[in-house]
């Protein structure tokens, strides 16, 4: 009995970490926040911090250029990336910053972002880093947002 559990979770744990090809790459914009997201407040309940966290804006906060995004992460070599995207899932601004601390202690971010839209309208601000494996988005959280125009 105990080789056949063993050997059922260690399938269990091959599953979980493939990727279908599909994954893989530069992800398409959404106005929708990409399967596997995390919002800007979830935190597991046994008490682990999720591997970024946005303090800054709030979900639903009117932004206007230049919008300041800050929070908390312990990603690789402290890289974190930013990004916002319009309502049709366009991204209209791009950077990366440096948190305090990286890989294995967990970092203080901030970042100044300028953009440009013609009209408010509803936005995503996208927070992640970057996979050393593949360079696919990870560890993406999704704050939604009103972007203000101007």
């Amino acid at each position: 009995m105990g080789r056949v559990a063993a050997a059922v979770l260690s399938i269990g744990l091959v599953a979980t970490g493939c990727a279908s090809d599909s994954d893989v790459g530069a992800p398409t914009p959404s106005p929708r926040p990409p399967e596997g997201t995390t919002s800007p407040t979830s935190e597991p309940t046994d008490g682990m911090k999720p591997a970024i966290v946005v303090k800054q804006p709030a979900s639903g906060d009117e932004v206007a250029s230049p919008v300041t995004i800050s929070g908390t992460a312990d990603v690789f070599e402290a890289t974190v990336h930013v990004r916002i995207l319009d309502s049709g899932g366009l991204e209209v601004a791009a950077r990366f910053t440096t948190a305090t601390c990286g890989s294995g202690c967990r970092g203080e971010f901030s970042t100044e972002l300028s953009f440009f839209v013609e009209e408010t309208q509803n936005g995503m601000i996208e927070v992640f880093e970057l996979s050393a494996e593949d360079g696919s988005q990870i560890n993406v959280v999704t704050v939604p947002v009103v972007l203000v125009a101007g």
